[in-house]
């Protein structure tokens, strides 16, 4: 008896059409034999089934992860036509008989496996129909499917902070930690001076691979530094702008000169070693030994530099931000905007919520990123460590209240080291903008120019305002500051075109940076 009919809508003329576009697999199946409740359901999840088994064996692609292979869309539909269910129905002599009905659809009946069979078949019959009609042939198709996947490693892990705020951070996938160390690895062999190499390796690491650990990273022991230091320091200090003042210069300085002090030790210590290395013999090992030490030195100086900057996770934080207003998880948007910012989130809505993560994203842009590349460029090494110390010390003690006077020597000198990185920044942004449709560059750089000394700040004002202006957006933070009066509210649209913008400034960075390091 025939269970199934698979219906076809495959004629010749439809396969005469030139060009299509991708849309969603819909799949309709008929049976002509009634199916139970349990059976209905089975029945359904078996053809689902079957239609991810055809996507997965082309290799379909999610649109939105390029590493992902998609298994559908949010549009496509499964309908399931049978026969409804009559208890008794009159054979052909006018006596009662019972009706025939499937009652089980499990995936070890035969039912199922027609079902199975049937809706792979004609799901791969299909896929194949839209290959052909979308790329000329199977091999362009693959040839793009792994071009996607290629451009989706490039751009780096996700996700790199927690599903949801305060959970452990999750490990990126496999792919994308082969991709960064073979990247890093592609760095060291480039024939680069050794800065340039060095720079671009650690923004490698940064965009592929985990953060430093936190039991050496730089920040995190000037932190604890910090920390430890203020709890021995007597609160009639604080209470004293005389003392305060004359103990914050103090402070500052001890804090500065210990770790830029130690980042020089361990530099020439590593550069000491390699040398020691290339002056002993050892034999048939000998180049192998002083390629790995020297492998070993660059990689460390790497790890070092790629712990005063971060991009990658700014702009993932962002990018969630943007995924929580969008599901309307205020109060999970609420809880990560601490993520990003100091403020009080708990009665923000959902416009001022947008409008901090793009506030953060901007000012944390220059601070976290251009700033350290710019101090790079100039001092070295060094140079990036001491700028994120002394940023490190503006955001523990530079702000009013308890340290105002211990932390305003730490946060006038975090103003002057800010000065040019900001307002490189703005122009920055301005420059990527180019890059990115709905946005108006012009316009950003006319709202920087004229609005950026409403901010507090001498620097935060010129990345902010000018992300303002360009995304056509306002940024208010009551009682302090409004850039950008004649834009709209923010909402999740305009945070993922700031993170793009954000991308594209980083990368301009990073080139500009490179450039002046091989070549000036």
């Amino acid at each position: 008896e025939n269970y199934l009919n698979k219906c076809d809508a495959k004629d010749e003329s439809s396969k005469k059409v030139a060009k299509i576009k991708s849309g969603t697999i819909n799949t309709v199946i008929i049976t002509n034999t009634p199916l139970s409740s349990s059976a209905l359901i089975e029945t359904y999840a078996i053809a689902v089934e079957a239609k991810c088994r055809a996507c997965s064996d082309h290799g379909v692609r999610c649109s939105k992860d390029g590493m992902s292979l998609a298994q559908g869309t949010g549009t496509d539909c499964c309908v399931l036509i049978s026969p409804t269910i009559s208890t008794l129905s009159n054979d052909d002599k006018g006596g009662n008989r019972k009706m025939h009905f499937v009652e089980h659809a499990g995936k070890h009946c035969l039912f199922a496996e027609i079902v199975g069979q049937t809706v792979h078949e004609s799901t791969s019959e299909a896929i194949m129909i839209n290959i052909q009609n979308m790329h000329g042939s199977y091999l362009r198709y693959k040839l793009k499917s792994y071009l996607k996947a290629i451009i989706s490693l490039l751009n780096g892990s996700r996700p790199c902070v927690p599903p949801r705020p305060m959970m452990p951070v999750p490990g990126a996938p496999l792919p994308i930690i082969f991709m960064g160390i073979f990247t890093v690895f592609l760095v060291y062999f480039a024939p680069l001076q050794e800065n340039a190499s060095v720079l671009l390796a650690a923004v490698a690491w940064d965009r592929y691979l985990a953060e430093p650990p936190v039991t050496v990273h730089p920040v995190v022991l000037a932190g604890n530094c910090i920390s430890a230091i203020l709890a021995r320091v007597p609160d009639h200090v604080f209470k004293n702008s005389f003392l305060g003042f004359g103990f914050g210069v103090l402070f500052m300085v001890f804090m500065l000169t210990f770790f830029i002090s130690g980042g020089w030790l361990f530099l020439e210590s590593l550069d000491f070693l390699s040398a020691c290395v290339r002056s002993m013999s050892f034999g048939y090992f000998n180049g192998m030994l002083q390629e790995a030490v020297n492998l070993s030195t660059w990689a460390t100086k790497v790890l070092l530099l790629k712990s005063t900057f971060s991009l990658q996770l700014l702009c993932t934080i962002a990018l969630q931000m943007a995924k929580f207003l969008e599901r309307e998880q205020i109060d999970e948007a609420r809880m990560q905007l601490s993520w990003l910012c100091s403020r009080d989130p708990s009665q923000l809505k959902s416009p001022e919520l947008a409008a901090g993560t793009l506030e953060s994203l901007s000012e944390n842009l220059s601070d976290g990123f251009v700033a350290p590349l710019f101090w790079y460029v100039v001092l070295g090494p060094l140079g990036a460590l001491g700028y994120r110390i002394a940023n490190t010390l503006d955001s523990r003690v530079g702000y009013r209240g308890k340290f105002e006077w211990f932390g305003k020597p730490s946060a006038r000198f975090d103003d002057v080291i800010n000065l040019i990185p900001a307002r490189v920044t703005a122009l920055l942004l301005v420059l990527a903008a180019y890059c990115v449709k709905g946005t108006s560059p012009m316009n950003g750089l006319i709202v920087a120019w004229k609005e950026s000394t409403k901010c507090e700040s001498p620097n935060a004002g010129w990345p902010m305002a000018c992300f303002s202006g360009l995304l056509g957006v306002r940024l208010e933070k009551p009682g302090a500051y409004s850039l950008g009066r004649e834009g709209s509210q923010p909402c999740s649209k305009d945070i993922r075109a700031g993170y793009i913008v954000a991308q594209f400034s980083g990368g301009i960075a990073l080139i500009v940076a490179v450039i002046f390091l091989q070549f000036c």
